[in-house]
């Protein structure tokens, strides 16, 4: 029983990571990879927390609950994008056992899409069990990697790759120009599996109906619901390896979120979000 509640709890831990990353920080389809400044005007900076629980488990499920935070960080630098964020997460089996884990990721973009650093760190039950270092580079044929920890390694990517900001105000571009789908290649830097083909489905324009502590009033404009079905790259024949939507505002803030496993679901709520400064870059 153990395996098996580690095993999901392994695919949970790897959804939580990877969709929060590309998803959280968030120009139309035919915009190129790199060309990307909008998400300046259009994204909000921000500080936020989410609490996460199950809503739904199957009888016989492996996992029989499941609960987590979150801390999120959205911030405008003179020169990009950083965004930092910290996940803990709880997953109970049938018989009672528990595995919890700790989760930090630190990125920096900058505006143009063309160049991105990130670090990860991976826990379990206070023990670190993994870390990873790189940064990605924008090139004329494509997109250079280099991994700086746990091994140093270089790895190329297509031209057309993405970075988890750039694709979020991709997305946020789409959803204005009232387009329904998309389909993208992003790097994050996470994982097992740090590159994935993302398909995308945008719902119609919905009024907010979150209840967060808010007192810059970002989490009151119109959403998108995004679906998003994430396939590693070289692997789609095997099919999605994750699936979950995204109330996607306007302006960028995350509003709920929430992951279909199949034997559970669950849901992602924001519960503090409030405006950060932007910053004083002189003349």
């Amino acid at each position: 029983m153990l395996s098996v509640l580690f095993s999901r709890f392994e695919e949970c831990r790897r959804s939580f990571a990877g969709t929060l990353i590309l998803c959280l920080g968030l120009g139309g389809c035919a915009a190129q990879a790199g060309n990307l400044s909008s998400s300046e005007g259009t994204m909000v900076p921000h500080v936020a927390e989410y609490h996460f629980k199950m809503t739904r488990s199957e009888p016989g499920s492996s996992v029989v609950d499941a609960s987590g935070v979150l801390g999120y960080r959205f911030e405008k630098m003179c020169d990009g994008w950083v965004t930092e964020m910290q996940q803990i997460m709880i997953l109970q089996g049938a018989e009672g056992t528990t595995v919890n884990s700790a989760y930090s990721m630190t990125q920096w973009e900058d505006f143009a899409g063309s160049q991105y650093r990130f670090r990860m760190r991976d826990y379990l039950d206070g023990t670190k069990v993994d870390e990873i270092v790189g940064k990605a580079v924008r090139e004329s044929d494509g997109v250079k990697v280099t991994y700086e920890i746990p091994v140093e390694v270089t790895e190329e990517l297509p031209a057309d790759t993405m970075f988890p900001t750039q694709h979020s105000a991709m997305l946020l571009e789409r959803a204005a120009a009232g387009a329904k789908f998309g389909n993208d290649l992003v790097f994050d830097g996470s994982g097992d599996a740090p590159t994935n083909r993302i398909a995308v489905v945008i719902s119609d324009r919905k009024k907010p109906e979150n209840t967060a502590t808010d007192p810059d009033k970002i989490a009151t404009t119109p959403f998108h619901r995004m679906s998003l079905a994430f396939y590693p790259l070289g692997e789609a024949e095997n099919g999605p390896s994750t699936e979950m939507a995204v109330d996607f505002g306007e302006n960028g803030v995350a509003h709920a979120m929430r992951f279909d496993y199949g034997e559970f679901e669950v849901l992602g709520t924001l519960d503090k979000v409030s405006m950060l400064p932007g910053p004083d870059c002189g003349s």
